[in-house]
């Protein structure tokens, strides 16, 4: 079985708890919950939560798929450096600001989604793992064919039963075409004259006496 890698699944757990950290805030402003006031602060938290989580890392193993538009965002969070990279910090973090929406109904459910993804950075730190920019390479570092050249030489067939060596640099190959113009067809052997047959005269009468 192939390693898990950890941070992946915290990174999409981290946009899924900011989607509902986002929509219970909003419903907490509007139906003017007790404590409406921490409803503003989700709405800042969850955009926050977006910018820094929205550029995947890069994978250890396999192909990263970007996210549209990541660029941006992945220059924004390669410029925090260890802030960014370390999935301690972000573990603490988390920890941190789910604590103010444990204290009104409407962003309970986000709170408790961002200590779950907190736990599953925690679990990624442990086991070794860290943030590295994805979509950031050199077009120069990228190996582009710009044109493929057709070999001048067909290859050799050579015999596997043969120990011999075969001496290909004298090998010279024509194409025949037929005099009517169409395609060269392959020849027929022929066959040899049939040679004419003795046949013996002794024992034959001469039938005029």
């Amino acid at each position: 079985m192939t390693q898990i890698e950890w941070a992946m699944w915290a990174n999409e757990q981290a946009l899924t708890s900011c989607s509902v950290l986002f929509v219970g805030s909003v419903v907490g402003i509007a139906g003017m919950f007790n404590r409406w006031q921490f409803g503003i602060y989700g709405l800042i938290a969850s955009l926050l939560i977006v910018v820094l989580e929205w550029p995947r890392g890069r994978r250890r193993k396999g192909n990263t798929i970007l996210r549209r538009f990541q660029r941006p965002f992945t220059l924004l969070v390669d410029k925090l450096g260890i802030a960014g990279r370390n999935y301690f910090i972000r573990f603490i973090a988390y920890l941190l600001m789910c604590i103010p929406c444990c204290f009104t109904l409407a962003t309970l459910l986000g709170g408790i989604c961002l200590l779950c993804t907190g736990a599953i950075y925690f679990l990624a730190a442990i086991k070794g793992e860290e943030w590295a920019p994805a979509g950031l390479e050199k077009k120069s570092d990228i190996k582009q064919v710009n044109s493929l050249h057709p070999p001048k030489k067909a290859p050799p067939r050579l015999n596997t039963r043969d120990t011999g060596s075969v001496d290909t640099e004298n090998i010279d190959m024509e194409i025949v075409e037929n005099s009517r113009g169409g395609a060269s067809e392959p020849s027929r052997p022929r066959r040899p004259p049939p040679r004419p047959t003795v046949v013996s005269m002794e024992g034959v009468q001469d039938p005029r006496g």
